[in-house]
């Protein structure tokens, strides 16, 4: 079974800024039965949902996704992709 780090992460971080469910989804515009499907890991939030959560916690990608491993991407192009896209993150931070 997969572990389900990345809904933990969004639970905690809700948690952490004081969000209700009701509430994440209302800023997000979404259902709270969608917060809920995230956090138990049936469902991921679309790329422009992730973007708002960044915004509305202070943070960047790289810091909201920092918890996944490049291992755990199986297509080596995604991989690629996703390492290519921390490095220049970093870069701009700078």
């Amino acid at each position: 079974m997969k572990e389900n780090r990345t809904g933990k992460k969004f639970k905690s971080l809700r948690e952490d800024a004081k969000y209700s469910q009701e509430k994440l989804a209302r800023l997000l515009n979404c259902q709270p039965e969608q917060v809920v499907q995230w956090e138990n890991g049936e469902e991921e939030p679309s790329l422009d949902q992730c973007m708002l959560m960044c915004r509305l916690y202070g943070m960047t990608a790289d810091e909201m996704f920092s918890h996944i491993n490049s291992d755990y991407l199986i297509n080596d192009n995604i991989k690629d992709e996703f390492l290519y896209e921390s490095s220049v993150n970093r870069i701009l931070k700078r």
